[in-house]
């Protein structure tokens, strides 16, 4: 018994793992990459207890291969009249670096910057959090391979990863990952809080792969464990090779952008 316990912790097994669970890792991530820039309608809608309240809003996206910030994105509420025109601009940087976010408030034609101490926050009292609305850079995290096993929900095998973040602020200290080996899309994410309790779990479902574009969700159901409270992105209208360029995703143009 001592001598399995002895081979299940050689150092080389773990490195093999946590090399298998990178490589999976960028394996899912250029399923999502390659697209250069894309637009897409959306809508968010929050249950709480026996209520759902529906907000639509757009989203604009540029991507720059190689570089910091490697992803530009802003999302605007349009939905219902008290949200319209608040909006969230990302600038998705790889560590050691923060991501850059800011919010813009219509209301009080306010722009407010996302701290990083503030990552974990709720966006928009939904189960979404800044963090999680950004894009996961591969080099953010750590990673290791567990198993692999049917998918959730599908006849699609999957391998299931752990990866762990390197930001100090993230407001988790692991993810669970079900990757499908067939086109390399997560299915399901795990979100173990920092206090190491699974607080939230993700199913990703509806996957399409527009022309000249690369995969897409079309659900994310996201469910807080603790509270029993569920928030589910609806996406629609996908378009790629969208004319933008750096200059549209300015902080100082988050008040026109909202328009």
């Amino acid at each position: 018994m001592l001598s399995v316990t002895l081979l299940l912790m050689s150092p080389n097994l773990l490195a093999n793992d946590a090399e298998k669970g990178k490589e999976i890792a960028e394996k899912m991530d250029q399923s999502y990459s390659g697209y250069g820039t894309s637009s897409a309608d959306g809508e968010m809608i929050l249950y709480l207890g026996n209520r759902e309240v529906k907000r639509s809003f757009r989203s604009l996206t540029l991507e720059d291969l190689g570089n910091t910030p490697s992803e530009y994105n802003v999302l605007v509420f349009e939905t219902p009249g008290d949200m319209r025109g608040i909006a969230l601009l990302t600038h998705a940087r790889t560590e050691p670096d923060d991501d850059h976010q800011w919010l813009y408030l219509p209301a009080a034609s306010r722009t407010k910057r996302i701290s990083s101490s503030n990552v974990s926050g709720k966006f928009v009292s939904s189960e979404f959090s800044y963090e999680d609305l950004a894009k996961q850079e591969l080099d953010e995290y750590t990673y290791k391979w567990l198993k692999t096993e049917p998918c959730p929900d599908s006849t699609l095998s999957c391998e299931v990863i752990e990866s762990y973040p390197m930001n100090e602020n993230s407001g988790y200290s692991k993810r669970l990952i079900w990757v499908d080996t067939e086109h390399n899309r997560a299915q399901k994410v795990i979100f173990h809080n920092r206090r190491g309790v699974h607080e939230k779990t993700l199913l990703l479902s509806d996957y399409i792969l527009p022309d000249k574009g690369r995969w897409r969700p079309l659900n994310l159901d996201m469910t807080n464990e603790l509270n029993g409270r569920k928030t589910v992105m609806v996406w629609s209208n996908y378009q790629f090779g969208e004319p933008l360029n750096k200059n549209d995703f300015r902080s100082q143009r988050l008040q026109a952008l909202s328009r």
